[in-house]
């Protein structure tokens, strides 16, 4: 019995492999970012509290130090849990799993719409270089994943992959 000729990957699924890590990778770079923001954060917060009244005057500190330690805290998490998706979802297209080139493409989506987010007027995304080079990392994982020669890697049969 002869065994299954192996598909040789595709260099645009090769390349959009190598994109999908530098995407993930950049989120650790927007967390860095993020977190430099802490003080940034911390006074347009207080202002905003201050100004609503929305805890008394002598807990408002605290509040707003709890509060913006309890945001960089979660955005630790998701960050460090969506790159951490985002890596192992690479792997799984790049060993020719169509449902993962999906999730990938459904991320890099998504991650185009949320480029900058603010709140309270402190921009929570991405410098802009770091932003720009993400978005045009995501549009060209995006185009790899979806041309003629990548189409066919996903395409074979399940027996050759």
């Amino acid at each position: 019995m002869t065994e299954p000729q192996q598909v040789p990957r595709p260099k645009t699924v090769e390349f959009a492999f190598r994109l999908s890590l530098v995407s993930a990778l950049s989120a650790f770079a927007s967390l860095a970012f993020f977190i430099a923001l802490r003080e940034d954060m911390m006074v347009g917060f207080a202002e905003t509290v201050r100004r609503l009244n929305m805890v008394a005057p002598e807990r408002q500190e605290e509040f707003v130090r709890s509060s913006v330690n309890i945001t960089i805290t979660l955005a630790v998490v998701v960050i460090v849990v969506v790159a951490s998706a985002m890596i192992a979802f690479a792997i799984m297209m790049r060993r020719g799993r169509n449902w993962a080139r999906i999730v990938l493409t459904v991320v890099a989506v998504l991650g185009l719409g949320g480029m900058t987010t603010s709140v309270n007027g402190v921009v929570l995304s991405s410098p802009g270089p770091l932003a720009l080079l993400t978005f045009a990392v995501n549009i060209a994982v995006i185009v790899l994943l979806y041309v003629p020669a990548s189409n066919r890697y996903f395409a074979r049969p399940k027996h050759e992959q």
